[in-house]
């Protein structure tokens, strides 16, 4: 195991660049050498906060759940937010997590129309609920952000 991954991802990046990159036999594989290492050293961003990302996205949605439950009338939706409020993932590999937030974020999508829909109907509650939703999204971009001058 790599007791510091992110740094360990990072060193085959600058491996790359200082080992591989001289020694390429023309521009072009210059260029894609250099964009490999670009986009390992991306990967290693994420291997860096993966686990953290995915987990504030699933606690961020289950508490908008709760906030949306009283004012939603589909019952169906009404129960899978409950669903997916109440659920925990099984376990912290990213793969498990993805599956996790992946459900969340499919019930918020559909939640979301919902409270468009009861928007334009005049609905009071749901302006405020539908800039909790467009925050969340603004978060979830902002997350996975690379640092990186690509």
């Amino acid at each position: 195991m790599i007791p510091k991954g992110a740094a360990g991802i990072d060193h085959l990046a600058t491996r790359m660049v200082t080992g591989l990159l001289p020694k390429a036999a023309d521009a072009y594989m210059a260029a894609d050498i250099g964009l490999l290492a670009g986009l390992v050293r991306l990967v290693a961003q994420d291997f860096d906060r993966a686990a953290e990302v995915l987990m504030s996205d699933i606690e961020a949605a289950a508490a908008i759940f709760r906030e949306a439950a009283p004012h939603v009338d589909d019952e169906v939706l009404k129960r899978r937010m409950a669903d997916a409020a109440a659920s925990r993932p099984p376990g912290l590999r990213i793969e498990t997590l993805n599956a996790h937030a992946d459900v969340a974020v499919r019930v918020l999508i559909d939640l979301h129309a919902a409270v468009e829909e009861a928007r334009d109907a005049g609905a009071g509650w749901a302006p405020a609920l539908d800039r909790t939703l467009w925050a969340f999204l603004d978060a979830y971009v902002a997350k996975r952000a690379y640092d990186s001058a690509f």
